[in-house]
């Protein structure tokens, strides 16, 4: 029994130093979006996307693997450089079978915009500056900007969605092209 309590706090460890080495290299912890958020964000999605979904920093999956099931003919990416997020995300997504959701475990200020239509972020304040930074450099198709809880600097959001959570969460929505 020893062993095997030593084995579980051992690979606790590595999960934690993994997921907490990730956070201090990026800034961004990898953080699942609960709650009414990700309803409210699938909610400002303009109808049927013509080009795929893209979430900046998908943590452990949850938002991408809703967006995927919510239109199972749009490819949905998710990107994160978290190492145990990232193999959760890819277990969960083959697990429910979702064949238009890939994640890669990279920085999302690699990724390539060309025939993306909409971006999903659940990022802090120096990730959604990424984000803007990365957009400026080169949009690709990109159209729609979809934030939960932090606001693009300096941009004036289409839509914000008040959540009527304890926080009043703000889910912004903002049109690119």
């Amino acid at each position: 029994m020893e062993v095997v309590a030593l084995v579980v706090l051992a690979v606790v460890l590595v999960v934690g130093a993994s997921i907490l080495w990730s956070t201090l290299r990026t800034g961004m912890p990898p953080m699942p979006s609960l709650g009414r958020a990700p309803k409210a964000m699938l909610e400002l999605v303009p109808g049927q996307p013509d080009g795929a979904i893209v979430d900046m920093g998908s943590g452990w999956g949850t938002l991408a693997i809703r967006f995927a099931r919510r239109f199972p003919r749009t490819p949905v990416v998710g990107y994160e450089v978290s190492f145990f997020p990232w193999l959760v995300s890819v277990l969960l997504a083959r697990l429910m079978r979702l064949d238009n959701l890939v994640f890669y475990r990279r920085d999302f200020r690699q990724a390539d915009l060309e025939g993306v239509e909409v971006l999903l972020c659940y990022l802090m304040p120096e990730g959604m500056q990424a984000v803007q930074q990365r957009l400026e450099r080169d949009p690709g198709s990109v159209r729609w900007v979809i934030s939960h809880c932090f606001a693009l600097r300096g941009r004036e959001p289409e839509t914000v969605s008040e959540l009527p959570d304890l926080y009043a969460t703000r889910v912004y929505r903002y049109r690119y092209q």
